[in-house]
């Protein structure tokens, strides 16, 4: 296709893999290859999160799992397991649980293509 004058041209290349995800999402638009991607290239949006608050989260995680790890070698050196344990890894697990439902839930999205 003939460029208008003052228009730019950049070569774009992708990987077989890539280049039959765009063809798949052109299908789904109806659209034209070239059209679609620059359409997704002036008026797409990249959707950034702040993942920091997160971070507490790992380190919640990691600390359970030290927690089940010293439970089973207790439970591995002396063939029992103490209901207290198990009790105090529940209450952990639904701390956790309810912080993701409270906090992360807004991060979901619905992906359109």
């Amino acid at each position: 296709m003939p460029t208008k004058k003052g228009n730019k041209q950049k070569a774009v290349y992708f990987s077989p893999q890539e280049w039959e995800i765009v063809c798949r999402r052109v299908e789904k638009c109806g659209k034209r290859t070239g059209t679609f991607i620059r359409d997704i290239a002036v008026q797409g949006t990249i959707n950034i999160f702040d993942t920091k608050p997160i971070n507490s989260f790992l380190i919640s995680f990691n600390r359970i799992g030290n927690e089940i790890n010293q439970i089973a070698k207790v439970a591995n050196s002396t063939q029992s397991i103490y209901a207290k344990d198990i009790e105090d890894l529940k209450t952990s697990f639904g701390f956790l649980d309810n912080m993701i439902r409270n906090y992360l839930k807004p991060l979901k999205r619905k992906i359109l293509l």
